[in-house]
């Protein structure tokens, strides 16, 4: 006989935990990873669901917020490439402060744009960049409730009825990781959802694979 549900609910929980941990104690395992050379700190297991929803989805353009090293971007842009997007499926990035290795990434698709993701000069440069069309929106830049909150203001209305918004890093402030950060991501994401019904959590985008490090970030526009 199997072990009972409650029982493997319970120990799921626990590795799932474990996992994120592990990561996040350990500086050379989310430090040391690189894509076509270019550091990247995105856990594998949400690289793999964000190649799996780019070819479902084939976005118009894809907005980041917090590029870091560019890593994501060189990503986001290599899989445009690798689908056969057209050469206006733009990758856009905005960081508060572009580090010297970003700024020497040099890819067709990619704009970059220097300055708070909430600032308003800089939203009007992010959105003159983004075609028509229904792209996606990923935001990883400062991870306070507040920022979060402000720029789920700011962008959700750029995502179209069946596209994606993507809030990363759902899993700080002890969820299970990072307790003494504050509320964070998550605490942004259930507010948004609450004051906004016209998206959703998709939780079937990271259920199966639990390890995504942004449970419950994953919002879907449904009407």
């Amino acid at each position: 006989m199997g072990l009972p549900r409650w029982v493997r609910k319970v120990m799921k929980g626990t590795i799932v935990d474990a996992f994120h941990q592990s990561w996040y104690e350990s500086k050379t395992t989310w430090r040391g990873n690189t894509f076509l050379g270019h550091p990247i700190q995105q856990c594998p297991f949400d690289l793999q669901l964000y190649q799996e929803l780019i070819f479902k989805q084939k976005p118009a353009w894809i907005l980041q917020t917090g590029v870091f090293s560019g890593g994501s971007l060189v990503y986001f842009a290599s899989l445009l490439d690798l689908i056969g997007a057209p050469a206006s499926a733009l990758v856009v990035g905005i960081d508060i402060e572009l580090r010297p290795e970003t700024k020497g990434i040099s890819h067709p698709r990619i704009r970059m744009i220097e300055g708070s993701s909430v600032d308003a000069d800089v939203v009007k440069q992010a959105r003159g960049l983004l075609g028509p069309g229904a792209g996606l929106v990923v935001l990883d830049s400062d991870h306070s409730e507040r920022h979060v909150r402000a720029e789920l203001e700011v962008y959700h209305d750029l995502v179209q009825v069946g596209a994606y918004l993507v809030v990363e890093d759902t899993n700080v402030h002890g969820h299970p990781v990072f307790r003494k950060h504050g509320p964070g991501p998550l605490e942004a994401t259930e507010s948004f959802l609450r004051a906004h019904p016209e998206f959703e959590g998709d939780d079937a985008m990271w259920e199966r694979n639990f390890f995504s490090f942004h449970q419950r970030g994953w919002l879907k526009r449904i009407r």
